[in-house]
């Protein structure tokens, strides 16, 4: 191995340490108790190191919400068909979403970042600048998407606005999980989570299926298969 690529390697296992323990700090204090001097003592490295790799605080958070939200959208299109009907793609996709995130606690991460970078992600639009850089446009476009697909197959109410629907289930849905991260640590249970989750996911479904649609279908599980 050559002197550069031995570099390079020791730079990127020296950024992965850095990620790995903010994201631990944040899991146990949240995202605002967390500071870089917080985040350089867990790494054993001097602050002035740890800004070789990160200009400040929110770019760190922003390299963490990025990589998990970013690879979680990845994971979702790779369960998903073009050939899915509406219904069946936003079945697959809410479903993906309890999975990834039943024996995880990424989402408390995540969501905690999302507050404090974009507070205001999705209800207001972001400067361009920060929306390129926001997986959260990327799932909110995957969800209206899906959304225009049933409407125009059927599957799904013919006067429903998907990009509303989607923006107001990532509204609730980060309200839930925003809610049990505000507990101790010691008292978060993802399985409360993932059966909110659950309950608010059916509640849409009921909501935007078309007529013609087996309700009895209309129901996700709570358990990865």
């Amino acid at each position: 191995m050559g002197v550069i690529e031995r570099k390079e390697r020791e730079r990127e296992s020296r950024r992965k340490l850095i990620l790995d323990s903010a994201r631990d700090l944040i899991l146990e204090h949240g995202v605002e108790a967390v500071s870089m001097v917080d985040i350089a003592h867990e790494c054993e490295l001097s602050k002035a190191t740890l800004y070789l790799y990160f200009r400040n605080k929110e770019s760190l958070l922003e390299a963490i919400y990025e990589e998990a939200g970013h690879s979680f959208v990845e994971y979702i299109e790779s369960r998903m068909s073009e050939n899915d009907s509406g219904i069946s793609a936003i079945k697959v996709l809410w479903q993906g979403y309890l999975d990834r995130f039943s024996d995880s606690n990424d989402i408390f991460i995540l969501i905690g970042i999302k507050n404090y970078i974009a507070p205001s992600f999705p209800l207001i639009q972001e400067s361009p600048s920060r929306t390129a850089r926001n997986p959260g446009v990327r799932l909110v476009t995957l969800i209206r998407d899906v959304i225009a697909r049933g409407i125009k197959d059927g599957t799904l109410e013919a006067d429903l606005d998907a990009d509303t629907v989607a923006r107001t289930v990532l509204i609730v849905s980060s309200g839930i999980i925003d809610t049990v991260a505000r507990l101790p640590r010691d008292l978060r249970d993802m399985s409360i989570v993932v059966s909110e989750m659950k309950r608010v996911f059916e509640i849409f479904l009921r909501g935007i299926s078309g007529a013609k649609v087996d309700r009895s279908q209309l129901i996700l599980s709570t358990s990865k298969k």
